[in-house]
């Protein structure tokens, strides 16, 4: 009896070291969302439970969970901003232990993108930290986001990155985004840049957004491309934002199964508009559709 009684304790206490760092990781940081986790769906148990939220007790922070936390908040004289801090899982009932840091996919990818386009400098390590929150406002600013520092929907779709990336189905066209995605953020581009053009202006728009993700002198996928800093006046002037009209998703889809009407050309512009590059008159016009005229270099 006295030897099983030995053999038990040790056991007993490593259940207990791991069950405290187990609340200690689920309680300690901020949910927001694209978040997942048991904490967040403890919180969705709560809100549920308290007929704020009708959605899935999934773990997936969302827009049910975001629209039932803003109630709450609201209700309960707390800061409106549909962020899970401290205050809110107090005023929940959830109790938050020391803070720690916690690895996501979702943050890794958003560095890596933000790195490359010159928002972030520091390490591509999946924590988000001070840098990364700063880098993530910085590229929100720049691109007519909402500037709250969160990696939700709107800007991981401005990155060019899915909500779970560990389930991507890859496409050749934009080294490692989804088809779906590719689709709708080309179709994005085509809607702010060339709204209101003929259809093949259209496609012609999409087109070069595509052989530039083939040229070596440019960013290797559809995100980078048309994120890059200063490429694109849609993006700089939130154009890129404005509802999808159904011919920008048609075009994009026409221009992803390979039609350029353009033959091979890296830039395009009206001149007929304000022109703030100089350089773009150094180069020689191979044709025109529409408001366009289009140059390979």
């Amino acid at each position: 009896m006295k030897k099983r009684f030995l053999i038990l304790v040790p056991i007993l206490l490593v259940a207990i070291l791991i069950t405290v760092f187990y609340i200690d990781i689920c309680h300690a940081r901020t949910l927001y969302w694209g978040t997942r986790g048991q904490d967040v769906r403890e919180i969705q148990d709560k809100l549920r439970r308290w007929g704020y939220y009708q959605g899935n007790v999934d773990g997936i922070y969302g827009e049910g969970t975001y629209r039932a936390v803003i109630n709450f908040q609201r209700k309960n004289g707390l800061k409106t901003d549909g962020v899970v801090g401290s205050q809110t899982k107090r005023a929940l009932g959830v109790v938050t232990a020391r803070k720690t840091t916690t690895y996501s996919k979702i943050v890794e990818s958003a560095q890596r993108k933000l790195k490359q386009w010159g928002y972030y400098r520091g390490a591509v390590d999946g924590i988000y930290g001070p840098q990364t929150h700063d880098g993530v406002i910085r590229f929100q600013r720049k691109n007519g986001l909402k500037v709250d520092g969160y990696i939700g929907p709107q800007t991981r779709r401005a990155l060019g990155i899915e909500a779970r990336p560990e389930a991507r189905e890859y496409a050749a066209t934009s080294r490692g985004v989804s088809k779906s995605d590719d689709v709708t953020l080309l179709a994005m581009a085509i809607n702010g840049e060339a709204r209101g053009e003929v259809y093949v202006g259209q496609v012609a728009v999409g087109a070069v957004i595509l052989n530039r993700v083939r040229n070596p002198s440019f960013p290797n996928s559809i995100a980078g491309v048309i994120y890059q800093p200063l490429a694109f006046e849609a993006v700089a002037n939130g154009q890129i934002y404005e509802p999808i009209e159904p011919s920008a998703f048609k075009a994009a889809r026409d221009a992803l199964n390979g039609w350029d009407p353009t033959g091979g050309a890296l830039y395009y512009w009206n001149p007929a508009g304000v022109i703030t590059s100089r350089w773009i008159w150094r180069l020689k016009p191979t044709l025109r559709i529409g408001d366009h005229v289009f140059a390979k270099k």
